[in-house]
């Protein structure tokens, strides 16, 4: 029985990285810029503190992902030298190997694991100016460039999911928030067309069936859709709670949907099945957006940080009281396992990734 549970962990995992269940948990960067924005501490699944250290560049609105190899790959964000580079940390958090992207990848990009191993990154800001990076690359889970162009759809806050096809569902985004495209393991575009309501900075996951759930985004909030792994609509409707940006989508071990946080509901949580129906609903211990979530290898999920430093959301939530400096950890219903105190803010510009 155990080695068939291992199993179906392994299929799951594969075709749906969002279901990453981490053993230990690297957090990095995202205070708000200044010395502590360079360093990284791991947590593991309890929460607990293990260790902690610098990364090779101040970084805010990074990204981050779990390579094959159990290492994670870190790829631009802000601070100098951030922007147009990558470092691979091991599961101690030393440093393996670090090097230069293609062009500036200064936030809002994202990093997608492939299926053939390799990471694709894409789009985001350029620069401060918000002037938009028209750029996408693949690297091996060495670092290395594998290949590299120009995106015929500039995107920024946009979405991207990896597919059971191995193919890659990349949606909306500044720019481009009334379109997705699907994209091959070597960005060759497969097809093309109009997401049921204009998303950018919301938030999607790949599902066990192999669909997709998009959520939210400042263009339609409130609502949520389902779409298959060709594009064509399953469904739609309406969440819990509208809440505008910067919320999170995970898959939990059980293949049910939990959307944490975002300015308009912040301290709320949201569960829905693989057909989009609530499940269930409740409060977070903190007001949270833009923050970390991971789902566990025991089945709970660790929060992390969020707000703080107003670079993305300063407009929307004026008065809102943050705790960057916390973490809580939930169970797969929702409920509250546990809370405590990272080393330094973790504002909404760092990640939580699983090794």
């Amino acid at each position: 029985m155990k080695q068939l549970i291992a199993l179906i962990v392994v299929a799951l995992s594969f075709s749906n990285p969002s279901l990453s269940w981490a053993g230990n948990n690297l957090v990095a960067g995202g205070t708000g810029g200044g010395s502590s924005s360079q360093t990284w501490e791991i947590r593991n699944v309890s929460g607990g503190f293990v260790s902690n250290g610098s990364l090779q560049n101040i970084r805010d609105y990074h990204c981050g992902v779990r390579l094959t190899t159990g290492n994670i790959l870190i790829a631009g964000g802000t601070g100098t030298g951030g922007a147009n580079s990558w470092e691979i940390r091991n599961t101690s958090g030393g440093l393996v190997s670090n090097g230069t992207l293609t062009a500036n990848y200064f936030a809002y990009h994202t990093c997608t694991l492939l299926s053939n191993g390799n990471v694709l990154i894409v789009g985001g800001w350029a620069d401060p100016s918000q002037n938009p990076n028209n750029y996408w690359e693949i690297r091996n889970s060495s670092g290395g460039l594998v290949n590299s162009g120009t995106l015929t759809t500039s995107r920024a806050k946009h979405t991207t999911t990896l597919l059971p096809s191995g193919n890659v569902f990349i949606v909306g985004g500044d720019y481009a928030y009334g379109s997705w495209e699907i994209r091959n393991s070597s960005f060759g575009l497969v097809s093309s067309g109009f997401p049921w309501g204009p998303r950018t900075f919301h938030c999607a996951v790949g599902l066990s069936n192999g669909n997709v759930f998009l959520a939210d985004g400042t263009a339609s909030a409130g609502t949520w859709e389902i779409r298959d792994g060709l594009g064509n609509l399953v469904s739609t409707g309406g969440l819990w709670a509208s809440r505008y940006l910067g919320l999170t989508c995970n898959l939990l071990a059980n293949s049910n949907i939990l959307i944490v946080g975002g300015v308009y509901a912040a301290q709320s949580w949201e569960i829905r099945n693989q057909s989009g129906a609530l499940v269930s609903q409740g409060s977070l211990s903190a007001n949270r957006a833009c923050h970390g979530v991971q789902v566990q290898s025991t089945g709970n999920i660790l929060i992390t940080g969020g707000g703080g430093s107003g670079r993305r959301y300063a407009d929307y939530c004026t008065g809102t009281v943050w705790s960057p400096t916390t973490w809580e950890l939930r169970s797969s219903t929702g409920s509250l396992v546990s809370t405590g105190n990272l080393l330094v803010p973790r504002k909404d510009g760092h990640t939580l990734t699983g090794y």
